[in-house]
């Protein structure tokens, strides 16, 4: 009798633990490896993933109102936060949830209707959400986030970087040796610095891309119905190819090379500006491309309206500005 009471006492008391918990405050900690891996998986809410000088996991906050189990344990050096609810529709308020983990763990997260704020991690961060935004700022050394419906925001990062968003817009800055950044409907806005790598692409979205490039840098830049103005403060240094592939015109203030136009109304343009340390490569499908060098503001104009310009107003020290605006007759 004693024995099946107990049995009876303990059964109670888990399935209490997994099924009361639904919009409750939580408050744990775990011990964890300073350099581990902390992976984050909620799919409602808002959830802030900050590091700490702690080999400690904290976990702090309100539980969704449809949660049916919380997740909370280590093994190894892979700790795990996880959200259960019950079945796939949602009510009530979702989670709001505070992390502190070691500076030094790797954060790999995915959410569906999840914000993520990430701050002062030192070993880079991966994950992705659905309909949340993403603000990942003091993250370094790795960054590979994802966004369908959301904005990305990095904000005074390093390292290598690539963010790829659907319908939202991308706002960057930061010093970065190597960056991949894809819109297909929504703004890029960059602030780069010393970079060796970068590549753009934006199906339909306004880019504008300002900063310093490396003497050998590479750079590559594709939009379809975008046109692409690249606008050089100083000298260009660099292997230049740029093609239109229907039709859309080239222009090129930089040197005398004239565009050619293929059988297939496509127009293409190769030169070499500078001593051609680096290599600057622009695709567009249906757009114009204009390449020039500018002093001061003098060189923006007929860009008016274009969202993001107002933190144009010092150039000195810049090594290029690339806008990639649509519609430009509209």
């Amino acid at each position: 009798m004693n024995t099946f009471l107990k049995f009876f006492s303990i059964v109670f008391l888990f399935t209490y633990s997994v099924f009361c918990l639904a919009g409750q405050k939580v408050a744990q900690i775990l011990n964890v490896q300073e350099e581990g891996i902390v992976l984050v998986d909620v799919s409602r809410g808002f959830v802030k993933i900050r590091g700490w000088d702690k080999d400690q996991v904290s976990l702090k906050g309100e539980l969704d109102d449809t949660v049916k189990e919380l997740i909370f344990k280590n093994k190894g050096h892979k700790t795990l936060i996880k959200i259960v609810t019950k079945g796939r529709r949602h009510w009530g308020d979702s989670s709001v949830l505070k992390l502190r983990v070691p500076e030094n763990s790797r954060i790999r997260f995915k959410g569906v209707d999840t914000t993520f704020k990430l701050e002062e991690l030192h070993n880079g961060v991966d994950g992705k959400t659905i309909n949340g935004d993403l603000i990942i700022e003091n993250v370094h050394k790795n960054i590979d986030v994802s966004s369908m419906s959301g904005s990305v925001k990095v904000i005074e990062s390093s390292g290598r970087a690539r963010v790829e968003v659907v319908n939202g817009s991308i706002d960057f800055s930061g010093t970065f040796s190597d960056v991949f950044l894809e819109s297909m409907t929504g703004s890029i806005v960059a602030d780069i610095e010393n970079i060796d790598k970068l590549t753009i692409k934006n199906m339909s979205g306004e880019t504008i891309i300002r900063g310093e490039i490396n003497d050998d840098a590479y750079v590559h830049l594709n939009s379809v119905s975008g046109d692409i103005f690249y606008k050089d403060v100083g000298e260009l240094n660099a292997e230049c190819k740029i093609a239109s592939q229907f039709g859309g015109k080239i222009k090129n203030m930089l040197t005398d090379d004239m565009p050619k136009m293929s059988m297939l109304s496509q127009n293409n343009l190769s030169f070499v500006s500078g001593n051609g340390s680096g290599k600057l490569i622009i695709n567009t499908v249906t757009g114009s491309v204009s390449i020039e060098d500018i002093e001061g503001l003098d060189g923006l104009d007929g860009l008016d309206g274009l969202d993001g310009l107002e933190g144009l107003e010092g150039l000195d020290g810049l090594d290029v500005i690339l806008v990639i605006k649509k519609d430009i007759d509209g």
